[in-house]
């Protein structure tokens, strides 16, 4: 087998075995899921998981770190303007989740998904205060990071009320509103030109 055949294939593995794994965290916790159960469901075997993996809580570790890469290539993007403007930042974030919007919503709605959703906004406000240079005189005050854990708090809790069905509108739909919400919500740290100051 070649090295881009072996390429392919780890990365299908590791597919099945993510999808595996999130299907099974509909029925019990992340500590009790075994090895056998996610091999058996991905219709792989132990040597294939060991391959890629030690344990099964690896897997969810592995989970974690893809979508917070994710989102930190995104933020990169846009990170001198998301306090202006973070539709576009959110409209990637929508389209990322939505190309596997039932995996997302297996991982969210299982006893794990608060754990994965509380790792994610810490992410999320940590990048924010830390990388951007465009707040450096505003980041450390109250009134900022208030407002930053308020929306990244709200704005993951409206997520999660839409994989988990509470909420009955599309991830780009929900992008576009949270967007112009945060928009508004650091008006007053904007000055004339309408940059924030």
């Amino acid at each position: 087998m070649d090295e881009k055949t072996q390429y392919k294939s780890a990365i299908k593995s590791k597919k099945l075995i993510k999808n595996a794994f999130s299907e099974l965290l509909q029925k019990k916790d992340v500590e009790k899921i075994t090895v056998t159960e996610i091999v058996n469901l991905a219709g792989l075997n132990r040597g294939t998981f060991y391959a890629h993996y030690n344990n099964t809580v690896e897997v969810l570790e592995e989970i974690e770190k893809d979508v917070s890469d994710q989102i930190l290539y995104f933020f990169s993007s846009y990170k001198d303007s998301i306090m202006e403007n973070p539709t576009p930042f959110l409209r990637n974030i929508a389209k990322f989740l939505q190309k596997d919007f039932e995996f997302y919503r297996r991982l969210i709605c299982a006893q794990a998904g608060e754990h994965f959703i509380d790792q994610i906004k810490a992410f999320f406000i940590k990048i924010v205060i830390e990388n951007n240079s465009k707040i450096s005189h505003i980041k450390d005050t109250d009134a900022f990071a208030v407002r930053v854990r308020f929306y990244t708090n709200g704005f993951a809790g409206m997520y999660e009320d839409v994989f988990k069905g509470r909420l009955d509108v599309s991830l780009s739909q929900l992008s576009e509103i949270i967007g112009q919400l945060i928009k508004v919500g650091f008006d007053d740290f904007k000055d004339i030109e309408g940059n924030i100051q």
